[in-house]
């Protein structure tokens, strides 16, 4: 029996998925789809938790109060619970403390951005056979451990 590969998903694509008209959703649906189908372990940071909470609410009421669909008051923070949810419910979350921010520092000079750096730390030291990202930068500057949700559902369909 093959071992499962294991995914430490970015928020990007967290957000292409939970926001199901922001750019990368379908690409982002296939791979979550296919990696629980073949039983590949999904990971998260705390920090895309948060992140998830944070824009979540933002960018539903961005696009739902400027299509004129809802009016300005209405709250959105029941949407970013539920995105919270459904995350924990599919994925594992990694540790994010001290020796991923070390590692993360230590790649600065690679990359530069520190959030980045901190989810590359992070799969580094959970073991993570990829990371999946739709951010460009991530993906150019850590090829080929990060890859893109149709890279990975691609790896999945030929290998898993």
């Amino acid at each position: 029996m093959s071992r499962q590969l294991s995914f430490l998903v970015d928020t990007s694509v967290w957000l292409s998925y939970l926001i199901r008209d922001e750019f990368g959703y379908a690409d982002a649906k296939d791979f979550l789809l296919e990696a629980e189908e073949r039983g590949s372990s999904l990971l998260y940071t705390a920090t895309s938790l948060k992140d998830v909470f944070y824009l979540v609410p933002r960018r539903l009421r961005a696009r739902m109060v400027g299509s004129g669909s809802v009016e300005a008051g209405v709250s959105f923070a029941p949407a970013a619970w539920a995105c919270v949810r459904t995350m924990t419910e599919i994925a594992t979350a990694v540790p994010l403390s001290l020796p991923e921010c070390d590692l993360a520092w230590m790649l600065r000079n690679k990359h530069g951005d520190f959030e980045d750096d901190l989810i590359i730390a992070a799969a580094e030291t959970c073991d993570a056979d990829y990371v999946v990202s739709n951010d460009q930068r991530l993906l150019e500057r850590f090829a080929p451990v990060c890859i893109t949700p149709r890279q990975a559902t691609e790896l999945l369909t030929r290998f898993g």
